[in-house]
């Protein structure tokens, strides 16, 4: 994807330049160790924290970047096909999903987005803190899948009880895409060069929502169901017509860490399944370059983003 140097002010500025991941981790840690406000809880569903310690808090997105990247990489290293069964490609298709879905969940942590599961203790903390500050409401003492979106200018993270973790995490991913789309043409730089990096993420939003037959952009999941739990799309054996020999698959997928705008040779078999893995190769491919962008604005040899996804990448290719 061209002019990714775009993005860079949207990116939240406190990502840039970690170097310990060891002190918080991930977004339930935080949650434990306190270091927000409740500011309110308006619903049984609703609730908005106060970030009381910058530093805490991008150590952990950092944090769920990396990991969250590391295994979307990872994942892809291992999608290869069986020489003796040239025409099987489920479990490329569900493994190209979940390297998919893991790359969203890192490129939502990149714009202020979170998508996590609380559990029962953490709600309760939540609660806790919210009486102690004289709150009348509280959310219901049960674990949870919660999403929302941080905002820099206010330090204030306001989360949303969800009921579906993989469909309100492509739906967040949309929303997020949206954003980014919108708010880069109104970055400094060329304007030819800002609506094609505009147009570019409205493909991978397109991709997502199956050119907007579904508003939440769970295409990429209803897929992955089909070929996971109904076996359908002729991606197990006995093949048919519509059946995709895996080293076509393979042959896409592979460019997954392009620097450059992504070729769009459609295959003549499926074109459902053609639309499900571009979207997933988009999605992994956009999370690669940010992981890129991060690091070449990023100062320090020990760089958190340098020694662990970036290493990766490094020691994958050695083999």
């Amino acid at each position: 994807m061209k002019n990714l140097h775009l993005l860079r002010p949207l990116i939240l500025p406190g990502i840039f330049r970690q170097e310990n991941y060891d002190e918080i981790g991930q977004f339930k840690s935080w949650i434990a160790s306190g270091n927000f406000i409740v500011r309110n809880i308006n619903s049984l569903s609703n609730i908005e924290l106060e970030v009381n310690n910058e530093r805490s808090f991008y150590s952990m997105l950092a944090y769920d970047i990396c990991r969250m990247s590391s295994a979307s990489f990872e994942t892809m290293h291992h999608i290869k096909s069986a020489n003796n069964l040239p025409k099987s490609f489920g479990w490329i298709a569900i493994k190209s999903y979940y390297a998919a879905f893991f790359s969203a969940h890192s490129i939502l942590r990149c714009f202020g987005y979170i998508c996590s599961q609380l559990e029962k203790g953490h709600v309760m903390q939540i609660n806790d803190y919210g009486q102690a500050v004289g709150l009348n409401g509280a959310l219901k003492l049960e674990s949870a899948y919660f999403s929302g979106r941080y905002d820099s200018v206010s330090r204030r993270l306001s989360l949303k009880r969800m009921k579906n973790t993989h469909e309100d995490t492509w739906h967040a991913l949309v929303d997020c895409l949206e954003s980014v789309s919108r708010d880069v043409l109104q970055v400094s730089g060329l304007s030819a060069s800002k609506q094609m990096i505009s147009s570019n993420i409205d493909d991978l939003k397109n991709y997502l929502t199956d050119r907007g037959r579904l508003s939440k952009g769970n295409f990429l999941s209803k897929f992955r169901n089909a070929v996971n739990y109904r076996q359908e799309h002729d991606s197990w054996h006995p093949y048919g017509r519509s059946s995709i020999r895996a080293d076509k698959i393979l042959s896409l997928m592979s460019k997954w860490q392009s620097k450059d705008d992504l070729s769009m040779a459609v295959w003549k078999e499926s074109l459902e399944a053609y639309n499900f893995f571009v979207a997933c190769r988009g999605v992994i491919n956009l999370n690669f370059l940010l992981i890129l962008l991060i690091v070449e604005n990023s100062d320090g040899a020990s760089n958190l983003f340098k020694r662990w996804p970036v290493k990766l990448l490094n020691l994958s290719a050695a083999n």
